[in-house]
């Protein structure tokens, strides 16, 4: 056995100088000398063609510099270069060496030079280069013959200790053969304990094979002494590999058994039993091929005559877990799915409201022209029809938002009988067209004002009344609206029709989207199957119930119900809007308007919009666009896009804030197709006062306009701008009612009330420079919040602002007190009611 280790010591000494050796010809090798040798006599060669074509053309005295400094970087890596040390004790190579340095050194200031003196000494160096050709010639000889003498002394060593390794290597092979023999016969010792192993486990191991699971037995110290075939096709060891093994490395992974003595398996390296709750537990098992699965593991210590053995179950649970994450999986792509559907959505809906809002707007400007009555009628059709699509596109818009979470219901004052009447007049074309009959009918007390989500309900019941007349022909459909009895204030509307009626097995299906049934009224008008589907969704959206009722051939009736309590009044009624009127009738100056949109169809909607109006009109094509524009000119107003390329409106209303320009402090009135509460307050924070939704409303448009005009000074600076705003929101007061007594509301009430007339007076009269006027309107404005005087909030909010940055003008404080008027009549009104 010493003479094994000591054969094996010689070879694995010999194989490291001959692998040094190796490596010494790899180095050689790498570091290229003979070519760095002939590379230095062709840079030589290089340079002095360079200053053979300098003497021909100066222009060419920077090619001799660059083919200098290469020459002098190659003598310098033979000079200084680990690999070349032999060379440089070499005379032959060492004496023409010096020569050539003398020559660098002598040179390298005419190359630093300037190129009067460079170009003045260039037949002294061209005559200096042919004398120091031989001795370039000489250095490349004499290495090349030493590197040569080099390589073949290395070779020989290395022949020589390859033949002494073969000599060693044949003792060796003796040794290893004498030691197989040994081996071998320990191995058939070992066989034959195994066998009698065998024959005293042969009952246990009956029991274990008849169990699906991986079952292995180990002693005190974790090493397998025996286990089943489960556990044989399991973990890929057939028994005579596995028995002796230690169980650990042969069920887990090996970066993560040091954490499984630590905490699971803690209980074997104290020594004792595990407790019931540690004997059974979750990890990672490896197989012999190196395949990772799910394992449960069970297991217990048995005290059996002093013998200590632990009985080791495991189970293959990667199926499971597969299934599991297939589940996980196909939930997150379902998500994935609902979100891109959803993004989708938004998008083409966006984008569809561009052509859109060209079509409706350009619609509206005919109306300024001269039309015969035909071309009227022709002219209400197609904006009925392009309402109609319009309302399509915010359907789908609106499942977008649903999708998304984004879609919030409203709680505004509404007449029930006025949502009837719009409803049946944007169908009734649709109906006659079908030979349909429309009626309506309303129980509910005529004139009364109920609270709810408007727009939603009306785009369920068009919705409804739209599916009725698309399967009905030369019949009739009736809309019933009628107050419920019983708490919760619930309403229930009715879409009744004679149509082609809904089978019992459809009933089921018919809310879910795309769903289209299959019959001849719906082949021959088709439909995308989402109206019924949008239309449970705002359902369930207002806190409602939808449903049908139906026999095939009978005709259907579909019914909504929905809570909606009674409202004290409707919002003050926006006036019609002509050219801009002030407060008190009189014309108001037109205003210079700058427009930033990058759509040319938008852009000329609104510019013809505006000019009808009077106004003088400026184009930006893009955000950057309109930044410049506003910087450079004071404008009354700036009407900016959201989505456009360049800069955004966003970023554009930022830059013309911080900007400082001409129009750092005029109105920006955002315009845009989103119009989600969180959208509108980041348009706020961006500076944009005010929001318009695209397809621009001329009368909105107008109104808006108009607000601000009537707000600003002939300069362009004034107060706070009121749009058309609702003046009071019912429901402060009415969070109020439910926190206070009666009469301790009617005795806030009242105290606000005279605190706020001499508050309001006497900002009246303030002078714009007073420096306690934002305070007086900072603590006005809180007060008027609390009551819901929306209106006087903003306004008084919009004097604060204007008091701090010096833009405050009279008139917004004489405005002030017009407003105050209104809004003390509708707060007065709503207390006696």
């Amino acid at each position: 056995m010493v003479l094994l280790v000591f054969c094996m010591g010689t070879v694995a000494g010999l194989g490291w100088l001959v692998l040094r050796g190796i490596d010494a010809f790899n180095t050689a090798n790498s570091d290229n000398l003979q070519w760095v040798l002939a590379q230095t006599d062709v840079e030589f060669l290089r340079f002095k063609v360079a200053l053979l074509e300098a003497q021909r053309d100066p222009e060419k005295l920077a090619a001799v510099r660059r083919r200098f400094d290469i020459f002098y970087s190659r003598m310098s890596t033979l000079e200084n270069g680990v690999s070349f040390r032999r060379l440089r004790d070499d005379a032959d190579f060492d004496a023409p060496r010096a020569v050539v340095r003398s020559f660098l050194d002598d040179t390298v200031a005419l190359i630093d030079g300037s190129d009067n003196r460079l170009e003045a000494a260039l037949p002294a160096l061209l005559d200096q280069a042919v004398v120091l050709e031989a001795a370039i010639r000489k250095l490349s000889l004499a290495g090349l013959t030493s590197f040569a003498q080099v390589s073949d002394s290395r070779r020989e060593e290395v022949a020589d200790t390859l033949i002494l390794m073969a000599t060693v290597l044949g003792l060796l092979l003796g040794g290893l053969t004498l030691l197989a023999l040994s081996f071998y016969r320990l191995y058939r010792v070992s066989e034959r304990q195994a066998r009698d192993v065998a024959r005293t486990g042969s009952r246990m191991r009956t029991i274990v094979e008849t169990t699906v699971d991986a079952i292995l037995v180990c002693d005190d110290r974790g090493k397998v002494i025996d286990l089943n075939g489960a556990a044989e096709a399991l973990f890929g060891y057939d028994r005579t590999e596995a028995v002796g093994m230690n169980a650990i490395k042969l069920v887990h992974p090996p970066d993560i058994r040091a954490e499984l003595l630590e905490n699971q398996l803690r209980y074997i390296r104290e020594h004792r039993r595990p407790e019931r709750s540690e004997r059974r537990f979750e990890s990672e098992a490896i197989t012999r091929t190196g395949r990772r699965f799910a394992a449960e593991i069970s297991l217990d210590r048995a005290d059996d005559a002093g013998e200590r053995v632990f009985v080791v179950f495991v189970r293959d649970i990667s199926g499971r877990k597969a299934a599991e994450a297939e589940l996980l999986d196909a939930r997150d792509k379902a998500l994935a799915g609902e979100t891109a559907k959803a993004e989708f959505l938004a998008v083409m809906s966006h984008e569809m409201r561009t052509p859109l809002n060209g079509l409706l707007g350009t619609m509206q400007l005919l109306r300024d022209h001269k039309l015969t009555e035909k071309q009227s009628d022709l002219l209400d059709q197609m904006q009925n029809s392009g309402r109609q699509l319009l309302g399509l596109v915010n359907d789908v818009l609106d499942l977008a938002k649903y999708e998304a979470g984004k879609l919030v219901p409203e709680q505004r004052p509404f007449e029930v009988s006025r949502l009837l009447e719009g409803v049946v007049e944007t169908t009734s074309t649709l109906a006659t067209n079908n030979g349909n009959t429309l009626h309506w009918s309303c129980s509910l007390e005529p004139g009364s004002v109920v609270l709810g989500d408007s727009r939603r309900l009306r785009q369920v019941l068009l919705n409804l009344v739209g599916n009725a007349i698309k399967f009905t022909r030369h019949g009739e459909i009736w809309i019933e609206a009628e107050k419920l009895t019983g708490p919760g204030h619930m309403a229930e509307f009715r879409v009744m029709d004679t149509g082609v009626g809904i089978s019992a097995r459809n009933l089921e299906r018919i809310f879910n989207d795309f769903e289209t049934l299959d019959s001849s009224y719906s082949r021959q008008a088709g439909g995308t199957g989402l109206g019924l589907g949008i239309a449970r969704r705002l359902t369930e959206l207002m806190g409602g119930e939808i449903g049908v009722e139906s026999e095939e051939g009978e005709g259907s009736l579909f019914w909504v119900r929905v809570a909606l309590p009674p409202a004290a009044d409707l919002p003050a009624q926006q006036e019609p809007f002509g050219h801009l009127r002030d407060g008190a009738g009189r014309a108001v100056r037109p205003l210079s308007a700058l427009l930033v949109e990058d759509n040319e169809i938008n852009r000329f909607v609104a510019r013809e919009m505006l000019k009808a109006e009077g106004h003088d009109v400026t184009e930006a094509v893009d955000g950057q666009a309109g930044v410049a524009l506003a910087a450079a000119r004071a404008f009354d107003v700036i009407l900016m896009d959201i989505s456009m390329p360049v800069m955004d409106g966003q970023a554009a209303a930022r830059a013309i804030r911080s900007g400082g320009g001409a129009s750092a402090r005029a109105p920006i009135i955002a315009v845009t197709a989103h119009a989600l509460p969180e959208e509108v307050a980041r348009f706020r924070e961006a500076g944009m006062e005010y929001c318009i939704s695209k397809p621009v409303d001329r009368a909105e448009l107008v109104g808006m306009l108009a607000a601000i005009a009537a707000g600003g000074t002939p300069d362009g600076q004034g107060g706070p701008v009121v749009t058309g705003a609702r003046l009071f929101d019912e429901g402060y007061l009415e969070s109020m009612r439910d926190l206070l007594k009666p009469e301790e509301v009617d005795r806030l009430a009242r105290k606000f009330l005279a605190e706020t007339d001499l508050a309001v007076a006497d900002l009246k009269v303030a002078a714009v420079k007073d420096p306690h006027l934002a305070a007086r309107a900072h603590a006005c404005a809180g007060s008027c919040a609390a009551f819901g005087l929306t209106g006087m909030h903003h306004a008084l909010a919009g004097i604060e602002t204007a008091a701090k940055t010096g833009t405050l003008s009279q008139n917004a404080l004489k405005d002030l007190a017009l407003l105050w008027e209104k809004s003390r009549d509708r707060l007065v009104v709503h207390l006696d009611g």
